[in-house]
């Protein structure tokens, strides 16, 4: 999930548990949001019971900013699981500390983890790579060992409960994939004997993915499998972001390879432009709902929200100037909520904090 390129690349976060229970008001108070200001009629919605969310660093003036404010309104009834990263692999294959100092919305400082712990009950730190940093970090025994002593210090010299590991190379090859595999279970045995856990971010399929990597190989290394149930319009031009029949399928898949207790399903907060239908291309993608208010066409009132709604996603998808459009508001992310909670998935991640229509703003 990186800043704006596209699909294993696409939402890359400039940068994607542990078991604990809401209390059921608390996730009602915190989702409350989700139903007021519906352009359809509000009914209470059953959620999984424990409910996560990322957050990525970014340079000043970003919507990603917006994520004290947010955190602030949490600091009363914490949610379950907050993923900041604070950590990213270079091109080669270093894991390096994203600082406030060079990235000052959501990168690491003392008072930044503070804030964040304030406001959940579990904080995982979010490590990231991208295709060559990935190659070069599990390319070299040195460089596994090297990057495995650096998170697991960070993690306890911060007094963190986990690691979330968003490694998104463009493809994973066999041998990739099983230095992967074997990194993640060593860091499973750094972290837990003090009772930390260790979840890995993976791309949404509805079959048998085309390349190396396997849910099933994840959970058997002893880590959590997060499925990142979004991103569909990089597979077909112009596609909702989450369609319901395909996450229908894609939780269908999952759940065939992973025991309900090792799975979390990742559902979108977000939108995207593109400048054409015809094919998959000049897609920006990860647009905040404070950004896309502002953009030409955006509706502005119930009827107007309603009209451009896409009964097949719950989406809000309209064109202007040449320019197509699709969002994900209040009501179609609890839409998305409901379908996989009605699959009886029990643990959810949102992508993500920062400028979108999850805690903050009423896009109907």
């Amino acid at each position: 999930m990186r800043s704006v390129l596209g699909r294993r690349g696409a939402k890359q976060k400039v940068m994607r548990v542990g078991r604990w229970t809401m209390p059921c008001l608390v996730l009602l108070t915190i989702f409350m949001g989700l139903l007021i200001g519906s352009s359809t009629p509000a009914t209470a919605t059953p959620l999984p019971q424990t409910v996560e969310a990322w957050i990525y660093p970014s340079s000043l003036g970003q919507p990603a900013c917006d994520v004290p404010a947010e955190l602030s309104s949490l600091s009363s009834a914490p949610i379950a699981v907050l993923k900041p990263e604070y950590l990213t692999v270079t091109n080669t294959g270093r894991v390096t500390t994203e600082t406030a100092a060079s990235l000052p919305c959501n990168g690491y400082s003392h008072a930044n983890v503070t804030s964040v712990r304030s406001a959940a009950q579990r904080v995982y730190v979010t490590v990231s790579a991208g295709t060559r940093g990935t190659k070069a970090l599990l390319n070299k025994s040195a460089h596994r060992a090297t990057a495995l002593s650096a998170i697991t210090s960070f993690v306890e010299s911060n007094g963190l409960d986990g690691v979330d590991l968003d490694f998104e190379p463009n493809r994973w090859s066999a041998p990739i994939w099983g230095e992967f595999i074997s990194f993640a279970s060593s860091l499973v045995d750094n972290l837990h004997s003090t009772g930390r856990v260790v979840e890995v971010d993976l791309e949404p399929f509805t079959t048998t993915p085309w390349d190396a990597q396997r849910y099933g190989a994840v959970a058997a290394a002893g880590a959590h499998v997060v499925v990142m149930a979004y991103d569909h319009e990089f597979d077909t031009a112009c596609a909702p972001i989450s369609p319901y029949a395909w996450l229908q399928q894609v939780v269908s898949y999952a759940q065939s390879q992973v025991s309900a207790t090792k799975l979390t399903i990742g559902v979108p907060s977000y939108g995207y432009t593109t400048t054409t239908c015809k094919k998959v291309a000049h897609v920006t993608s990860n647009v905040a709902y404070v950004t896309m208010k502002n953009l030409p066409g955006f509706p502005n009132t119930p009827a107007a929200v309603q009209n451009l709604r896409d009964p097949g996603s719950g989406e809000i998808r309209w064109s202007s100037g040449g320019v197509f459009h699709d969002f994900v508001d209040f009501s179609a992310l609890n839409a998305k909520l409901a379908v996989v909670e009605a699959m009886g998935v029990t643990d959810v991640s949102v992508w993500s904090l920062g400028g979108e229509p999850w805690f903050g703003g009423n896009p109907s």
